[in-house]
């Protein structure tokens, strides 16, 4: 089994994937969260990854205190989010994410000891460059997502649901920012051909559907059983009729490219 990290933004089905990984055997984190009506079969992550990134994050986005944001601003912004809040940080592609010091270096030699490993966390998507720095060569690096209207319809509804989001500024528009700067990242990530091999990029409907499942397994050399995917709970919906701007329709044409998907119901339909 090689070691591997799902990447992708929140509310885009990596918990569907994370907790098919976890059933083939992976450790994915001591007291992982619980689930919620949000994610009722579980989220398959780790405070402690969570933690990690959060405190990479943190300097990055305003260059302001947690607490001078809170008193100055009122509101947090997806340009510059709070604790807890850095999942849905919106960092332009230009700008590095470097910075590791000591203690932070620790923690993450601490937790790829525990393997064979499948961390998940969105943050990854900005975090990944210090990660890699203390992976091995053989870690696999997987890419989910979904329709990306989809996605900001999503993220608002947990933003208007979770008492610790209530202070976060966002609407549509700072979402797909949000959903931009991240996959614009992922992409640029696995293009450079060092690193294609490592990268395996999904749609959430090849998940759903089970049809990703026999190729992923080859590439982390693990059985992978499609069970515990609960159709019931699909929640796939129709986007409104705010337009998805085109800069993010070419980024998800590029997703989908990667994961060789190609869309059948059309764009407007909400099902990727």
């Amino acid at each position: 089994m090689k070691n591997c990290l799902i990447l992708g933004s929140g509310r885009s089905g990596t918990s569907m994937l994370g907790g098919i990984l976890h059933q083939a055997g992976y450790f994915m984190g001591d007291k992982l969260y619980l689930p919620r009506e949000s994610n009722p079969r579980g989220f398959f992550e780790w405070k402690e990854i969570n933690g990690i990134n959060e405190d990479i994050l943190s300097f990055y986005g305003g260059g302001f205190t947690d607490a001078i944001k809170k008193k100055v601003f009122k509101k947090h912004t997806v340009k510059s989010p709070g604790k807890n809040q850095r999942w849905l940080l919106s960092l332009p592609p230009h700008v590095p994410v470097t910075y590791c010091d000591t203690n932070l270096e620790e923690r993450i030699k601490t937790v790829i000891q525990r393997e064979p490993f499948c961390y998940k966390d969105p943050r990854f998507g900005y975090t990944l460059p210090v990660w890699r720095r203390f992976l091995g060569p053989g870690t696999v690096f997987i890419c989910m997502f979904r329709d990306p209207g989809v996605t900001v319809e999503s993220i608002l509804k947990e933003c208007k649901s979770r008492d610790y989001l209530a202070d976060l500024s966002i609407d549509a528009k700072s979402a797909y920012s949000v959903w931009r700067n991240m996959y614009s990242r992922i992409l640029s990530y696995g293009d450079s051909a060092h690193a294609r091999d490592c990268f395996f990029f999904v749609h959430y409907n090849q998940v759903y559907d089970g049809t990703a499942l026999p190729a992923l397994s080859n590439v982390l050399g693990v059985e992978l059983n499609h069970d515990f995917v609960d159709k019931a709970l699909n929640r796939t919906v129709a986007r409104d009729s705010r337009p998805v701007p085109a800069d993010v329709r070419k980024i998800y044409d590029r997703l989908c490219a990667a994961a060789d998907y190609t869309r059948i119901d059309g764009w407007g339909s909400g099902n990727g």
